[in-house]
């Protein structure tokens, strides 16, 4: 079993389908209508008639204006359009010198003295642009490819490290970076209220992880060997993950 090319073809179903989906049933126009016809079956209890009816006036009046901002839609449109080519060298280049540097500080800092062996590495990235390494050896844990809707399991008490390095994303997701500038904040407010579900922008912004996610693996497929060659003590799989801190993971790559 190509447990790589798995992994590959893995993430690259959930890109396809996310911008599938983002220019059809979660577009942003149509989850405002249906955010729209939802608004009478919303029902509070212990509240005044007169309350329930105000809230949900105020709230249809936001998605109409929103449904109404052309340029928004526009503006959202062309992000999703803008996803980086990771494929190309110039990204290539940029997770490649990253990578290197960062399992060169990993090798320098590690303690061997533990008699430890890596084989479940992650890249963790909380609400900024960066990715921190944690690494552990889990010889209970056995490869299953993941969906990025469920929690990876497994035996984590032997940690090598925990928060080494630095990834910048930045370069990766700077058209998602630019929406956000361009948007002003009390309009950022009302996009992430007027959606029940959950943050429409953060969507976007874990489109362009995800992507980013394609690029670092087609990055550790290049450089393997040279990772394999620092003084990282290794077991001869390592299972490379990604992720938000504390959510869902998704495979990225076995060294």
């Amino acid at each position: 079993m190509d447990k790589n090319k798995l992994i590959r073809e893995n993430l690259q179903y959930h890109l396809n389908n996310s911008i599938q989906l983002f220019k059809g049933k979660f577009s942003f126009p149509n989850l405002l209508k249906k955010e729209l016809k939802s608004i009478e079956s919303i029902e509070w209890e212990g509240s005044s008639n007169i309350e329930l009816e105000k809230f949900k006036k105020e709230r249809q009046l936001k998605l109409i204006d929103l449904l109404n901002d052309k340029n928004l839609h526009d503006q959202l449109d062309y992000t999703i359009r803008q996803l980086v080519d990771v494929k190309d060298s110039f990204y290539q280049d940029y997770i490649e010198n990253q990578l290197i540097n960062n399992f060169s500080l990993i090798a320098s800092n590690i303690f061997t003295e533990n008699n430890l062996k890596l084989n479940v590495l992650f890249l963790e990235h909380d609400y900024q642009e960066e990715a921190y390494f944690c690494g552990f050896e889990a010889q209970d844990y056995k490869f299953k490819l993941l969906s990025g809707q469920e929690y990876l399991e497994f035996n984590h008490e032997k940690e090598l490290f925990n928060g080494v390095g630095s990834f910048d994303y930045t370069m990766l997701l700077k058209p998602f970076l630019e929406l956000e500038e361009a948007i002003d904040e009390d309009k950022l407010d009302v996009i992430n209220d007027a959606l029940v579900q959950g943050d429409y922008l953060e969507e976007v912004k874990k489109l362009f992880f995800l992507n980013s996610f394609l690029g670092i693996h087609l990055s550790l497929n290049k450089i393997k060997g040279k990772i394999r060659q620092t003084k990282i003590p290794m077991h001869d799989e390592v299972f490379v993950f990604a992720n938000e801190h504390d959510c869902e993971q998704l495979n990225v790559f076995v060294l």
